[in-house]
């Protein structure tokens, strides 16, 4: 039994001689079965077989016929379902039983596999049970070169999804594990290559009458040391017969460190998948748990944090109140993580927690508060909650004598985009989410990414409307931020507004002379517009007026820009954006009246370009809206008007991805909300 941990080559005799190495760029042969021998065994011909197996008494035609994978006829027999041939081939030659294929697997394995529940029985009687391999192992204990028993291979199969769609199939397997477990139940803790037990396989697909019977069936008192943590896989299951079932036989797992989730206790592995009902039963069975780091320095109320499940977080705060005062490595309290998480929906409820409003300004180990490393982490939805809530001070300095606008604003030559800037150039994994706590340790480097600096243009947005300063002299500062952009970037952008400028001007000049409705020809009017008296030519008169000269003193002033002073040149681009918005605003609406006037006869096609200019105007108002705007707004009114404009650019810049919702127990509004405290 204690040999059950060890490797196939333990468990079913040398490899090397059942399965010898396939040697390359060498001629071979491959075993051969005679093709009436195959076709009788693929049809079930018991006949046929028992026919020739008399003519043969000595049978060594039987014993040596090999299908090219080692299949033996017993095995190709159990594999088709032939009950009938596989009890006649136990009675002719029994030692079939324990021949292996290719894949090292028994013609039990195979029967398993296939769902035959029959043959399985008949493979695993109490006779063949009694016969053991070299290494003394019955058929049920033996391992394929996965390592997997046959109960493995059932429950493999059971679990299958698209197995889990055919109950009838389902059902063959289930009764299949159950006659495997209830004759050998100590199987249910053998291990296979992948260090899962029958039992783990089971409590992670939630299966509580099969882990019950697993339990009550083997006397083991202790799962293999190489094993994966049980209590992890139901855990994993969701299922609290399960757990409950687990944590009864095996108590002191409720401790266990899993091997291949950063060392996380049960309590840090449930509170990171969101299992709302497991953290509420494990605090219940102890409180311990609670006080203990993973290896990341994490707590598990640091990981539902990360993670973003709030529920969780609000199970520990009623469970152990204390949990508040937990810092990780960093110093960091459970709202520092959530908002170098980027989840902002946490983070939006915590602010609304009054035994959380110590936290909201304190500060962790390198003088970060929340709001620096929301910044820091690049997550201007985060950043915008904070900023909305009075209570936030925006000007505190960390260690390095930076506010959250010195971390937003701390970038030199490169432009980033609106989603991310540079990723870290050191220690940075492609696969690691910019939301779990192995990435923190990166950030708290400087204040930043360790490499080169980033930054992003909605966190500093967020900031500035908010009215936050930069410290009087941060520690990056090296004279004007704008005077290391190069050159080509400001030369691009001239060049770009100045193009659209032009355009605008040519479209406006030519639309005055070619009115809508055209020119009147005759006698007293000559000359005059036709719609001159109607409502509607005189505000497509104005706009393309305003449009013109708005285009026209933009050309005027990006030609100054050509000088190629640098404080010009960026006098002129924060002169002219707004200009040019007022007349994209009025060639938009000109063209809207022009076409009014042009179809006013027909009723719903008029009221149509109405209505879808007046809804495009209304877009184009919304994001011309930031860009007129001065970027510091200290009155609430100024605030409302870019909100929505800064929500779109979240949303579109798809800024807002780890604040995704990991848990099904967390039911959380996905719409982004305006903190009722406001500034």
């Amino acid at each position: 039994m204690e040999g059950s941990s060890s490797s196939p080559v333990e468990e079913n005799g040398s490899l090397e001689e059942d399965i010898p190495d396939i040697p390359k760029d060498v001629p071979r042969t491959a075993p051969k079965m005679h093709l009436e021998w195959y076709m009788a065994a693929k049809r079930g011909d018991t006949d046929f077989i028992k026919k020739k197996a008399e003519e043969d008494m000595e049978r060594p035609s039987l014993a040596f016929q090999e299908s090219p994978k080692s299949n033996t006829i017993l095995h190709i027999a159990a594999s088709s379902g032939h009950d009938q041939l596989v009890e006649a081939m136990l009675e002719i030659q029994y030692e079939l039983a324990q021949r292996i294929n290719y894949a090292g697997d028994l013609a039990l394995h195979v029967a398993t596999s296939a769902g035959h529940l029959s043959i399985v029985k008949k493979l695993a009687s109490a006779e063949l049970l009694q016969v053991k391999n070299n290494e003394g192992n019955t058929p049920l204990q033996v391992k394929n070169n996965e390592e997997n028993t046959p109960l493995h291979l059932a429950l493999i199969n059971k679990y299958k999804e698209v197995v889990d769609r055919n109950l009838v199939l389902k059902n063959k397997y289930r009764e299949i594990a159950d006659f495997l477990v209830e004759t050998e139940p100590e199987v249910s803790y053998y291990l296979n290559a992948e260090h899962k037990s029958p039992l783990y396989m089971a409590a992670e697909a939630g299966d509580a009458v099969l882990v019950q019977l697993m339990i009550e069936k083997a006397s083991r008192s202790e799962p293999f040391e190489e094993s994966k943590s049980i209590v992890h896989a139901a855990i994993t299951g969701k299922n609290m017969d399960v757990l409950e079932s687990v944590l009864r036989k095996h108590p002191n797992l409720i401790k266990e460190r899993d091997r291949d989730n950063e060392g996380m206790s049960p309590l840090s592995y449930a509170a990171s998948i969101g299992y709302l009902d497991g953290v509420r039963y494990l605090l219940t069975k102890s409180t311990d748990c609670n006080y203990e780091s993973n290896r990341n320095g994490f707590f598990p109320i640091h990981t539902a944090s990360s993670k973003g499940h709030i529920e969780v977080i609000q199970a520990f705060l009623q469970q152990c109140p204390d949990s508040i005062e937990l810092l990780n490595d960093q110093g960091q309290n459970i709202l520092h993580v959530a908002a170098m998480s980027g989840k902002a929906k946490v983070v939006s409820k915590m602010l609304k927690m009054p035994e959380l409003v110590m936290l909201i300004n304190e500060k962790d180990g390198a003088g970060n508060t929340c709001l620096h490393l929301a910044s820091m982490g690049c997550h201007p939805k985060a950043v915008s909650i904070l900023t909305w809530d009075k209570r936030v001070d925006l000007n505190l300095l960390n260690k390095e004598g930076e506010t959250a606008l010195d971390i937003a604003g701390n970038y030199s030559g490169e432009i980033p985009s609106f989603r991310e800037g540079d990723l870290p150039t050191e220690e940075f994994k492609p696969d690691m989410d910019l939301g779990t706590p192995q990435l923190i340790p990166i950030l708290l480097v400087h204040g930043t990414w360790r490499g080169k600096p980033q930054t992003l243009r909605l966190r500093w947005l967020a900031l500035k409307h908010a009215g936050a300063r930069h410290a009087p002299c941060p520690s990056w500062y090296r004279g004007n931020p704008s005077s290391s952009m190069p050159w080509d970037y400001y030369k691009d952008r001239v060049n770009t507004l100045l193009l659209v400028a032009t355009l605008v001007a040519t479209v406006t000049f030519a639309a005055g002379f070619t009115v809508p409705g055209g020119i009147n020809d005759s006698e007293p009017h000559n000359g005059m517009a036709t719609f001159l008296l109607h409502h509607m030519f005189h505000i497509f008169t104005i706009s393309n007026t305003i449009a013109m000269y708005s285009s026209v003193i933009v050309v005027v002033a990006l030609i100054w820009a050509q000088l190629g002073d640098r404080d010009l040149v960026i006098a002129s681009l924060k002169f002219t954006g707004p200009i040019l918005g007022l007349a994209l605003t009025m060639v938009s609406l000109a063209f809207m009246t022009g076409s009014y006037l042009i179809v006013r006869d027909l009723n719903w096609l008029a009221y149509l370009v109405l209505i879808i200019g007046s809804f495009f105007l209304l877009i184009l108002t919304i994001l011309f809206a930031p860009l007129c705007l001065p970027s510091s707004l200290p009155h609430p009114i100024f605030r409302y008007i870019v909100y929505y404009p800064f929500c779109l650019l979240i949303i579109v810049s798809r800024s807002n991805t780890n604040d995704g919702d990991e848990t099904l127990t967390t039911r959380s509004n996905n719409s982004y909300h305006i903190p009722l405290a406001t500034r």
